[in-house]
């Protein structure tokens, strides 16, 4: 059976195409690659000329996050191509530019198959193989706890657990249970969860949220949050992400490796 719904990644090195183009038109950037560095002497000279590119100044700052990385962000795109009608995305509009996009061998639209496989990677990459390692090489509890949440952060602060050899062999045996449990992690039980947990949550989601409140659940893999409406009659937004934090991740750099998407139902 088809999926209704249609996925749209918050961070996508697809858009780069769009976002460098717009920046080419505006004589900003030119073909050839540009760093992080590079881009900061311009924006310096810019303002010393007393020239201002409030698009730029964005694309700028949103690289600043992550200098390794373009700031390849689908809000950014929403400033240079008209993909939003009545404050939603423009489903056609969109559809036409992944045409595009898959002609480069890149996308724009996910299927829940998709972003179920890249929540798998997600969790392989900064959880379950790291975690691996720290526990093979006999990394300490500071450095095990990293990988830790509140679920597993109560069982020690919550207990009453005192004494560094008490807790840190409290925090080794709840390590090694937390790698049992991602280990155990497979796209098709992501896929499972991520289904039920949209169907059940997304449409209630949409009607709770209003312009006061935002509405979210999690369950076991994934994390569905519907943001507040800009006001009473515009449209909320749903995402979907992992289950997990990305407390593992450097700090920055959250929007380049941690999958976050927004769900559209075109059922």
């Amino acid at each position: 059976m088809v999926s209704r719904y249609l996925l749209i990644k918050e961070y996508n090195h697809a858009y780069s195409y769009w976002l460098r183009a717009e920046l080419k038109k505006r004589r900003i950037l030119g073909d050839r690659e540009y760093s992080w560095k590079e881009a900061q002497f311009i924006i310096m000279d810019m303002k010393s000329r007393g020239e201002r590119d409030d698009f730029f100044q964005k694309y700028f700052s949103a690289w600043g996050d992550h200098p390794d990385y373009a700031p390849d962000y689908f809000h950014l795109l929403g400033m240079v191509l008209p993909i939003y009608r009545d404050g939603e995305p423009d489903l056609e509009a969109i559809a036409s530019l992944d045409a595009e996009a898959r002609t480069r061998g890149e996308k724009i639209l996910f299927t829940v198959e998709d972003a179920a496989k890249d929540f798998d990677d997600f969790y392989g990459r900064f959880l379950t193989k790291p975690l691996a390692r720290d526990l093979q090489i006999g990394a300490d509890g500071k450095k095990l706890r990293e990988y830790f949440e509140y679920e597993e952060l109560s069982k020690i602060r919550g207990n009453g657990i005192n004494g560094h050899e008490k807790i840190e062999n409290t925090t080794q045996d709840i390590a090694n249970r937390l790698l049992d449990r991602f280990s155990a992690i497979t796209p098709k039980k992501i896929l499972n969860d991520m289904t039920s947990t949209l169907d059940e949550h997304h449409r209630k989601g949409l009607a709770e949220a209003s312009p006061e409140k935002s509405y979210s659940h999690q369950s076991d893999y994934v994390h569905v949050s519907v943001l507040k409406s800009d006001g009473v009659d515009k449209p909320a937004k749903t995402f979907i992400r992992p289950a997990r934090l990305y407390g593992v991740i450097k700090e920055g750099y959250e929007g380049v490796h941690y999958p976050t998407y927004l769900v559209l139902d075109h059922d």
